[in-house]
């Protein structure tokens, strides 16, 4: 059942690494350093923090709907009012 590939065109595992360090043998001194090649990035960093800060906003927003609406037993919307802020940061210089 196993064929014998030494005749055959196709090289194996083994004849490919046989045939690579051979390569590697004759041009070891002769490496030269290579360059890394510049890679741009999918999503530049600039991109990155916006996406970041906007998420952070959102959240903050998220959060101040949520506890206005459970804890300050108000509306989740009335938090987006300035009304609401203005009487927050009365509450907050009075006492």
């Amino acid at each position: 059942m196993v064929q014998d590939q030494a005749g055959t065109e196709q090289p194996t595992r083994e004849r490919s690494k046989r045939h690579q360090q051979g390569k590697d043998a004759g041009t070891s001194e002769k490496k030269t350093p290579r360059l890394r090649k510049y890679t741009t990035r999918r999503v530049p960093i600039l991109v990155r923090l916006l996406i970041v800060l906007v998420l952070v906003i959102v959240a903050l927003v998220v959060g101040a709907m949520v506890g206005y609406a459970t804890f300050g037993g108000g509306e989740a919307m009335d938090v987006l009012k300035l009304d609401t802020w203005t009487r927050i940061t009365d509450f907050w210089m009075k006492s």
